[in-house]
């Protein structure tokens, strides 16, 4: 009987230290996210300071005025523009009582200087122009925010309810904001019988969220996992234009970065079904003080171990690949004027050493160049070349080197065709039979996915949809998911160019897409077709993207169409580039993901993760 009443003490005390330690965590977790709540509270009230002031003149589309730096103003900052009117008195006493002001409309600041700025107008009232001498100020009155509950993603121990409102505890803490609820916004987009009430920058429902609740600005905000932190975003989004006033962003000190063990609210899926999510062991994850546009990985020096090719869109930056992680052991600084758009490599000369093709694409247009390790040293062996390039898996799965040219008025011209190494030079060879409308060296892999011994011919369109075609060109499939994503865009207007020039064409608009592998990456001797998703921050609805997540899925052929099997964990930040890479030559090749980090938009922070990914098969 003793006995048992000394267990159940002792177990009753565990039980009760086990309580205090979850409490004390929970608290110490609950006023992480406070204290960082007050920091982006602090910098968004900032952003709204309580100024007027004057246009003092008008320069082409520009509108100065005389606030500077002096007055804390800042870029993205937007004021009411008003003319004042005649003074109005008191019928009875003649007591001067006001003005009567006059709207004008709205400006927002692009540049700030020591004792002025410039700013475009955004917003004017019918029969009104902006001029010189009129009024400028930011009400000094509450300003209304709207905001959505943030969004925890994958962060571990983040409660969507809790953090959100801490935030607006915080905002309201300032005395310069009211803050519309995320319950508060439903009801109003609702009642405007708005389409799409959960794209929170489509212009319906800013225009809504105006005209219902006469909200200034809407706030996005996101928890993302950081190689080391937990960081919080905020984007404060106009609800006049959908321009971003600012980004108020805090590390939320104390918390351990940990995925959490299901996705979170925000992380919605895409798919109509969802695949299985595979275990995959993140073998390491190592940022590169840049931001990235393009990648590739191969035997570069000749000596069997893997390295990895980085480009800035400048230079050139080649990285050892070891169990320690990533080490710098090369870099070529390119010209001011450069603009790397693609890296590949593979040994096409066939002695034994990874060649880098650099697909160089200026305003001069494509200057392209080769390097190859030679004497201890990288060293140009191709220079000037016209073409972009890519290398690819072939039909039975080797690197292949495709090439295009550009004509001059355009940044494609003529087939794509495949080169090989013929004596001393590479020679263009066989035509690639794309089709017509996706006649580019970009987003196409060549896979006999369906099993029938011959090729397939996949493309990834500019609204990332993959579609597959047979050899004929006739389309078989094409998919209701998107994939692929890529922020790589080349523009040209072709009214400038040419000996005869066609005007009244606006500027066209070339969407890169990224690669895709058809590989058995998990062992298990079955084929995949590996393939990227980056997922835009606004949503669909803008011509130009901003992608702040992604990840990679895995898609068979089930004899209708190309059905996911398998997908990653998702990731913060855009996946750039990815390869699959064996780095100790144990047959069992790992993702390598060149993720750069965005914020909440999808802008990127200038920095970049190289991640190695090992998966294992679900199940």
């Amino acid at each position: 009987m003793l006995h048992a009443r000394r267990i159940r003490r002792c177990l009753g005390e565990a039980v009760a230290l086990i309580l205090l330690a979850w409490i004390a965590s929970a608290s110490a977790q609950e006023a992480a996210y406070g204290t960082a709540a007050t920091e982006i509270a602090e910098r968004i009230s900032a952003a709204f300071p309580k100024v007027t002031g004057r246009v003092i003149g008008l320069e082409r589309e520009r509108v100065l005025l005389d606030l500077g730096a002096k007055d804390q103003v800042i870029p993205g900052l937007e004021l009411q523009v008003y003319r004042e009117g005649q003074e109005f008195k008191h019928p009875y006493t003649g007591q001067i009582l006001g003005k009567l002001d006059r709207d004008v409309g709205r400006v927002r600041i692009l540049e700030v200087h020591p004792n002025f700025s410039a700013a475009e107008v955004i917003q004017q009232t019918e029969g009104t122009v902006v001029q010189q001498g009129d009024r400028v100020r930011v009400t000094s009155a509450r300003v209304i925010l709207a905001l959505p509950n943030v969004d925890v993603g994958d962060v571990a121990g983040a409660n969507t309810r809790s953090v959100t409102r801490d935030l607006v505890n915080a905002l309201v803490k300032t005395g310069r904001f009211e803050v519309m609820s995320d319950q508060r916004i439903r009801a109003a987009l609702q009642e405007e019988k708005v389409p799409n009430p959960d794209q929170h920058t489509d212009p319906a429902v800013l225009q809504a969220l105006w005209k219902r609740l006469r909200v200034s600005a809407v706030l996005l905000s996101k928890l993302s996992l950081m190689e080391k932190a937990v960081q919080w975003d905020v984007q404060v989004i106009s609800t006049v234009r959908g321009d971003s006033i600012t980004l108020a962003s805090a590390e939320v000190k104390g918390i351990a970065p940990k995925f959490a063990s299901a996705p979170g609210r925000g992380g919605a899926s895409f798919l109509g079904r969802d695949a299985p999510r595979i275990d995959q062991i993140a073998l390491r994850s190592q940022e590169i003080p840049f931001k990235a546009q393009a990648m590739a990985v191969g035997e570069l020096t000749g000596d069997g171990t893997m390295k990895l090719a980085i480009s800035d869109g400048q230079g050139v930056y080649v990285y050892g690949l070891d169990k320690a992680g990533i080490k710098q052991v090369w870099s070529f600084a390119g010209a001011t004027a450069d603009n790397v758009i693609a890296l590949d490599a593979a040994d096409i000369n066939k002695n034994g050493v990874a060649e880098i093709f650099v697909t160089n694409y200026t305003a001069r247009g494509l200057r392209s160049y080769v390097l190859e390790y030679r004497n201890g040293k990288f060293e140009k062996v191709w220079d000037e070349i016209p073409l972009h390039f890519r290398v690819l898996e072939g039909p039975d799965g080797s690197p292949q080197l495709y090439a295009q040219s550009a004509g001059q008025d355009k940044p494609f011209d003529g087939p794509v065709r495949q080169y090989t190494w013929q004596g001393n030079r590479y020679a263009p060879g066989a035509v690639v039979p794309l089709p017509n409308q996706f006649n580019t060296v970009y987003g196409f892999a060549l896979a006999d996915v369906d099993g029938d011994g011959a090729p397939e011919i996949l493309v990834l369109d500019h609204l990332d949809y993959l579609r597959v075609f047979d050899r004929s060109g006739s389309e078989i499939y094409r998919s209701s998911d998107r994939y692929g994503g890529s922020e790589m865009v080349l523009e040209y207007d072709p009214s400038r160019a040419g000996e005869n020039p066609r005007s009244g064409i606006e500027p066209n608009r070339f969407i890169l897409q990224g690669r895709m592998y058809f590989q058995d990456i998990l062992g298990d001797g079955k084929k995949q077709l590996i393939i990227p998703r980056n997922t835009p921050s606004t949503g669909y609805v803008f011509r130009t993207r901003l992608y702040d997540k992604g990840k990679i899925f895995g898609l068979n052929w089930d004899g209708v169409g190309m059905q996911a099997v398998w997908e990653t964990r998702e990731l913060p930040g855009y996946i750039a580039d990815f390869a699959l890479v064996d780095p100790d030559g144990s047959g069992n090749r790992k993702l390598v993901l060149l993720v750069v980090q965005t914020n909440l938009m999808g802008m990127a922070r200038g920095r970049t993760s190289v991640v190695l990914l090992d998966l294992r098969p679900p199940g």
